[in-house]
């Protein structure tokens, strides 16, 4: 169904037809009136010869204009529908067109340099109005672009770098920066967080409850038999039953335990565990950046999971597992991806304030990279444009340049009529002059 904007087209085409052929019969009716009445007033031959010449030129136009899209009448004289005959050579010579007068890479490489890109773009994105629209559905892109890099690529890579670029004490100063970054985005915390969020869930769990109450009953029945003149005493007074039970109820106590105090460190920012844990993790920072064991340590390490399977296997579930995590942060309302692109973005704005000079070279850099891209592309975007115009049905291309030009070709056609008719009276006129 064609458009509104085609309806339209076609319309206008429709009425400016009518004029210019209306123009025409009026010319003819006009002959004909003057060759009638020409004996009785002879001025009528004015307006004969305004009618003949305008009747020409009307049908001379009508003649070309057809010409260019189909045959006149239906009659298949020489060098008439000229579109659909040379097709292929017009799409030839309109991607060489392109080519050579719109894809002129000097051009383009000036004018994105004087636009500076890089810092409109950084602009643009700084605005809290775009990056509610686009940064969520930028971000829902992440997930899937990072399912489709396999954990073997990871793992190559990372064995590659590590086995070219890193000794001991290089990857333990890699690792105490990591710790260090972690530690300054809050990421650490997040991450205990999520762990004993997932403990507590375990203790209460009834199937993994149940497997816990059997594990410490077993170490308990251990404990018992190390040392029998205490416990081990005390049980043989009592019934088996009793002792059973109150083994039951030491695990089940011992797991409540657990939780509360799972429960408070998760309710209590300085809680204990939090500050044995930041002692410990800067302390494991230190022994990482400055301990020759440690780096002798992690030598060893590194050349074992360098010739081994070993980092697939751990790199595997934690790649899985960030994707999962990342599919679901990006939904919460203090996602954290979308916290650290809005940081990323404003760092790189205040960058760019402070090295313009750096900003320009990004942009110039930009431009030649696409002047390359013009220079090595734009023959196969001229192909592209070729072989579309050469692939279009002739009759479809011919109504849509006809819809497009074919209001402007049809007053042609009234210009030709109007003009056509002073002309041939001007020209009756001056051989009268002549003759009298």
């Amino acid at each position: 169904m064609p458009s509104f904007n085609q309806q339209t087209q076609q319309q206008r085409l429709y009425q400016s037809r009518l004029i210019a052929t209306s123009l025409l019969l009026l010319a003819l009716t006009l002959f004909i009136i003057s060759c009638i009445y020409l004996h009785l007033h002879p001025f009528m031959a004015y307006l004969k010869a305004f009618a003949e010449a305008a009747m020409v030129g009307a049908l001379a136009d009508w003649f070309a204009i057809t010409a260019l899209f189909r045959h006149p009448l239906g009659l298949p004289i020489p060098h008439t529908a000229i579109l659909v005959h040379k097709q292929n050579k017009i799409a030839d010579e309109l991607g060489r067109f392109i080519e050579h007068n719109f894809l002129q890479s000097k051009a383009i490489t000036a004018r994105i340099y004087q636009w500076h890109p890089t810092q409109k773009a950084l602009n643009w994105l700084a605005q809290p109005a775009h990056q509610q629209q686009w940064l969520p559905q930028a971000l829902h892109l992440l997930p899937p672009l990072m399912s489709s890099v396999k954990p073997e690529y990871i793992t190559r890579l990372i064995n590659q770098l590590i086995d070219r670029h890193y000794n001991g004490a290089k990857l333990g100063n890699t690792l105490a920066n990591t710790l260090t970054l972690l530690h300054q985005q809050n990421i650490d915390i997040k991450i205990l967080r999520i762990v004993l969020h997932q403990l507590r869930y375990g203790l209460h769990h009834p199937q993994t409850r149940t497997s816990l109450e059997a594990s410490l009953r077993n170490w308990a029945g251990k404990i018992e038999k190390q040392d029998p003149n205490s416990w081990d005493k005390l049980k043989a007074s009592f019934k088996t039953t009793l002792t059973a039970r109150v083994d039951d109820w030491v695990a089940t106590k011992a797991l409540d335990w657990a939780d509360s105090y799972l429960k408070d460190a998760l309710n209590d920012p300085q809680h204990p565990l939090w500050r044995h844990y930041r002692r410990q993790y800067l302390r494991l920072r230190k022994q990482l950046r400055h301990n020759p064991h440690w780096h002798q340590r992690l030598a060893s390490i590194r050349q074992q999971l360098t010739q081994s399977d070993a980092l697939l296997l751990i790199i595997e579930p934690l790649w899985q597992n960030l994707i999962h995590w990342s599919e679901h942060d990006i939904d919460q309302p203090d996602s954290w991806w979308q916290q650290q692109s809005r940081q990323l973005i404003n760092q790189l704005l205040k960058q760019s304030h402070a090295h313009p000079r750096f900003m320009l070279r990004l942009d110039a850099r930009l431009a030649l990279w696409i002047k390359h891209q013009i220079e090595h592309n734009k023959h196969h975007a001229a192909q592209f444009v070729a072989d579309k115009v050469k692939s279009w049905d002739s009759n479809q291309m011919i109504d849509k340049i006809e819809l497009s030009i074919g209001r402007d070709l049809q007053f042609i056609r009234i210009n030709g009529t109007l003009v056509g008719g002073l002309i041939g009276l001007i020209i009756y006129a001056v051989s009268q002059f002549l003759t009298t």
